[in-house]
């Protein structure tokens, strides 16, 4: 299940103010932001001379009333995966700016991934003036951050990197002089991202987010992105079809089961999957994908997580590969959440498959994304529907002794090696301390493939990024989920599991803990699983080579007090060597202070991995 917040009432009680009848344009696009996701608090933004003009606007008296501010992330790298962060953990839209060329590209590595992991980032990249693109319609006109053309006697293409993002993002719109119509792009723009759950560009020309626009337009077209497709005939129609179609093949089943994935999360439909879940007999059997873990785990029908052969265990997939009905909801169909694609839907008389674009039952497919790029109705709108129908009292399914994954120990106490933390231990570690409404935030990393070995408590969620796969996300994307928590008013706690290789990449935006710790209440803990080098690339190929070594002589439990913490007031840290100083620490620790970072370098085996990557990565 989604985490339930403790508050979701800002930190910061402000008057509103009355309006002036005209604003500028870079006002207009921030306020229409918070009409888009009333939730967000932040803009993270890298400043460059092509977007300062915009920047300026965010710190409007208009702006700042909606008690928006904005946060400078260290690089456009670790921007792009704040915003990402941020967009998981809040909910909804996200935003990051970034300068023309320069700035842009160096994020396009972290858009791309929040494209792969749905998610629904808003970049806007400040660009050239509309004045130097017009000169360059007269002849060779170079200017800085702009490629120039191949041709040294031609004009630059001022359009270069757009053209790169259009396969990584849903849509892409550049402001010009035309005020109405750069109305409608934004809320195109915004529109788009916030159905599609993944990134849009706006761009910016620097001399543009000055212009005046009438203040009305807020409030005349009001934002809505949850269009009611469903008022159409044919939207009905198919809407009522495809319900009844699926509820009947469930009334039928004798084993039925629902395998929960992760798009419904991650594109706002997690209470009307609990709504759906509860009114579900008991006697349907639930299990969750690997990268979803959005039931509550705690119900007596939860069998556990399902991923092909690296599902919990044996008796879990044996369960889920013997039902007769199985119905995905929210289906992500990636190797990282199929077990290398070795998960088994065909065994099942009827397979049920719920995509935000498709449904799927059996063989026959019905298209709810239409040629236009609109949904007939929302994965939404369709668990709504299927809540509605529901009887449970024609679920023919008898009760029956339903198999549930328990943890098992993964570290035999009395044979563990004297010189480091097996990450077993770790795992051991998660499964009696997680704690219901958690956020737990993974690395792309060898711990990653233990996700199937842990039992997530009551309202915990789950930020992880392997399928994209880019090492370093964890870092600045907890940064930017710790930043959203604390914008919500929040008191979850925030646990972040990072490997030395990956943190080397991103780790200058641990200092953005400190430089912001005035507005960070509650702050994370994170687990630094120091193994010197890339274990993962070490089972793959290379366990020696030094191409899997990195530089292990970084003092990690220091490294905030480099950046300008004070240690025992802003963070604290420990160095863990072994087993025995691992469990005295944690046995006898009190409850950690939310209100300080805490820093926990785990001394690992360097060869040492969760036993999944040899069952999942290794097998031949």
């Amino acid at each position: 299940m989604a985490p339930i917040q403790q508050s979701v009432t800002p930190p910061i009680n402000v008057s509103p103010i009355e309006l002036p009848k005209q604003i500028a344009l870079g006002e207009y696009l921030f306020y229409r932001i918070s009409q888009a996701n009333p939730k967000l608090r932040t803009i993270f933004g890298i400043p460059g001379d092509f977007n300062v003009d915009l920047l300026e606007h965010v710190y409007s008296p208009i702006i700042t009333n909606k008690q928006i501010k904005l946060i400078n992330p260290c690089n456009e790298l670790n921007g792009a995966y704040a915003a990402d962060g941020y967009s998981r953990a809040i909910g909804g839209l996200s935003v990051f700016i970034s300068t023309y060329g320069v700035g842009e590209l160096s994020a396009i590595n972290g858009i791309a991934g929040a494209f792969s992991e749905y998610s629904p980032v808003l970049h806007i990249v400040g660009t050239t003036s509309i004045k130097d693109r017009l000169k360059a319609e007269t002849g060779v006109y170079n200017i800085h951050h702009l490629v120039p053309n191949i041709d040294a006697l031609k004009a630059p293409n001022h359009d270069v990197y757009k053209e790169m993002v259009q396969n990584i993002s849903v849509i892409q719109e550049s402001l010009d002089y035309d005020v109405d119509a750069n109305l409608k792009k934004i809320d195109r723009v915004l529109k788009k991202i916030v159905q599609e759950s993944r990134p849009g560009y706006l761009f910016i020309p620097c001399d543009v987010s000055d212009f005046k626009v009438l203040t009305n337009q807020l409030f005349l077209n009001p934002f809505n992105a949850d269009t009611k497709y469903t008022k159409l005939a044919l939207a009905i129609e198919v809407l009522e079809d495809v319900t009844d179609h699926i509820l009947d093949k469930l009334y039928q089943a004798e084993t039925p089961s629902i395998f929960s994935d992760c798009l419904t999360s991650r594109f706002g439909y997690q209470k009307q999957l609990d709504s759906f879940i509860n009114k579900i007999p008991k006697t349907v059997k639930l299990f969750s994908a690997n990268l979803a873990r959005n039931l509550d785990e705690t119900q007596s029908n939860y069998v556990g997580v399902y991923n092909g052969r690296g599902s919990s265990d044996v008796h879990v997939k044996e369960e889920f590969e013997s039902c007769d009905f199985i119905m995905a909801l929210g289906f992500f169909d990636n190797e990282m959440n199929s077990g290398g694609h070795t998960a088994n839907f065909n065994k099942a008389e009827t397979t049920v498959v719920v995509h935000p674009d498709y449904i799927k039952v059996n063989h026959q497919t019905y298209h709810i994304k239409q040629n236009d790029g609109e949904r007939l109705f929302t994965l939404g709108e369709l668990l709504e529907s299927l809540t509605l129908r529901l009887n449970p009292s024609k679920v023919s399914a008898l009760p029956s002794n339903i198999y549930q994954f328990q943890p098992q120990p993964q570290c035999n106490t009395t044979d563990l090696p004297p010189n480091y933390i097996p990450q077993g231990k770790l795992i051991d570690y998660f499964n009696t301390s997680l704690q219901p409404n958690d956020l737990v935030i993974l690395e792309t990393m060898s711990f990653v493939f233990a996700l199937p070995d842990l039992k997530f408590p009551t309202n915990s969620q789950l930020i992880t990024s392997p399928f994209y796969g880019s090492i370093g996300y964890a870092v600045p994307a907890a940064f930017g989920a710790t930043v959203a928590v604390n914008d919500l008013g929040s008191t979850r706690r925030i646990i972040v599991v990072q490997g030395d290789g990956a943190a080397q990449m991103t780790a200058q935006e641990l200092s953005s803990y400190v430089r912001y710790k005035d507005i960070l209440p509650n702050m994370p803990q994170i687990f630094l699983v120091n193994n010197d080098g890339y274990s993962i690339e070490r089972k793959i190929r290379g366990p020696t080579r030094s191409y899997n070594d990195i530089n292990g002589q970084w003092k990690w439990a220091e490294l905030l007090g480099v950046f300008g913490g004070v240690k025992g007031k802003m963070y604290d840290s420990w160095v863990l060597k072994n087993t025995d100083e691992f469990e005295t620490f944690f046995n006898d620790k009190p409850k950690p202070s939310s209100s300080k970072l805490q820093f926990y370098e785990l001394i690992a085996g360097k060869f040492d991995v969760p036993q999944r990557v040899d069952n999942m990565m290794c097998q031949k």
